[in-house]
């Protein structure tokens, strides 16, 4: 683990000597500047903030979350009860519900256990391929691992039922603060690629590079071209499948999907018999009206900007792919990094849907229900991830003909 060994980057696809690991120095693409990290392996703390976050998790999904009083009728909800409360208004809205589901509970709890078997197999030296499997799947569901977005997304609902009833901040959002912080160490105590070099190690740089080697997209390896992956087991390609087809097609329908996502209304908020529909920026304005303008730009930007600019970003992009823009090559990566950075964070307006149709539940007194433009704009925020995986931005380098050495 601590020798040099060969690595294409993911970015922009130069096949590069990764130097080992030095304290206090990360390691970068010399071309794109993609991070590789420092390749320091805190095993003992990663397994010790793995525990911790499985503990704190179930704590967070045991007591209650939230809790809602209003002309003497109380409700009480749970971290999970958001998928319920959507899942009650139709089968319409079973998506969303569905979606909920998967970036609050199973993805987190999925990559939670996955990342420990790994981390305590490679203790007892079990670098084997089940290692391999289980570490590709936490990799697979990083990127559908919200709590950090959930979290924000409760604050957020706090925040529109403060002047509506008087709510009640339960244990259970005091251990998902607590566990999104630890997810935070335990992100900064794990290298990827160290733990799949202890896994598998890649090429040594003693070994002389060969033209036809290809770089794995799940796990970085370097190898001779072949049906699969000798360390994780994906099926090896050179690039990713039909990368420019399938993104955009992704694209187009997310643009499709962002009209009726804006236009359509996403909440009707009915308090003792009164109360009118609101769409996305009826609430950045209602936010604004309440003196909550911090609250308000984070709501503008995750729900109306950042997917917005995520679409044109990605279609500007595989244009640049097709026709092979050849100028501004490490911008265009970085573009495409930002992308993958902030894309996440559109869900909060889906999440604040959710908490807000399961908590307010009061009948005549009290009611928030859910509209068809949640279900679009939850289509616009699972198109766009796709197609972010979808799309291989190492292509803006080959149709530049910068890897064809």
């Amino acid at each position: 683990m601590s020798a040099s060994h060969w690595l294409e980057c993911p970015d922009c696809g130069l096949l590069q000597v990764l130097p080992p690991p030095r304290p206090g120095h990360v390691r970068r693409c010399p071309r794109c500047h993609r991070s590789f990290g420092d390749g320091t392996n805190h095993g003992d703390a990663a397994r010790a903030l793995t525990l911790t976050a499985l503990i704190l998790f179930a704590l967070a999904n045991l007591n209650p979350f939230l809790g809602l009083s209003f002309g003497g009728r109380e409700t009480t909800i749970h971290l999970g009860s958001g998928v319920e409360g959507m899942a009650s208004h139709g089968s319409d809205l079973l998506p969303v519900a569905l979606m909920v589901l998967a970036i609050s509970i199973l993805a987190p709890l999925g990559r939670l256990t996955a990342l420990g078997l790994v981390l305590l197999r490679l203790r007892h030296g079990r670098n084997n391929r089940l290692t391999a499997h289980l570490m590709r799947f936490a990799d697979r569901l990083r990127v559908w691992s919200m709590l950090d977005v959930f979290l924000v997304g409760a604050l957020i609902a706090l925040t529109k039922l403060h002047d509506l009833a008087t709510v009640e901040v339960g244990i259970g959002l005091y251990m998902l603060g607590a566990l999104v912080l630890i997810l935070a160490l335990l992100e900064m105590a794990i290298d990827r690629h160290a733990i799949w070099n202890q896994i598998h190690p890649s090429p040594s740089a003693d070994i002389p590079a060969r033209p036809d080697w290809l770089g794995c997209s799940e796990c970085a390896m370097v190898q001779e071209p072949g049906e699969r992956c000798v360390r994780c087991g994906c099926p090896l390609h050179r690039r990713k499948p039909h990368s420019l087809d399938r993104a955009g097609a992704l694209v187009a329908t997310g643009f499709v999907l962002y009209l009726p996502a804006n236009l359509y209304p996403v909440l009707t908020v009915i308090s003792l018999g009164r109360g009118a529909p609101a769409t996305i920026l009826g609430g950045v304005m209602e936010l604004l009206n309440g003196a909550d303008w911090p609250l308000a730009v984070i709501v503008f930007t995750a729900s109306v900007a950042v997917p917005l600019m995520k679409l044109f970003g990605l279609a500007w992009l595989i244009l640049s792919a097709q026709r092979g823009v050849d100028w501004g090559l490490p911008d265009h990566t970085r573009l495409y990094r930002l992308i993958d950075l902030v894309g996440r964070w559109s869900t909060v307006d889906v999440i604040v849907a959710a908490l807000l149709t399961a908590l307010v539940t009061l009948g005549n007194i009290a009611e928030v229900l859910p509209g068809l433009g949640v279900l679009a704009f939850g289509g616009v925020v699972f198109v766009t991830l796709l197609a972010t995986e979808f799309f291989d931005p190492r292509l803006l380098w080959d149709a530049a003909g910068e890897n064809n050495a």
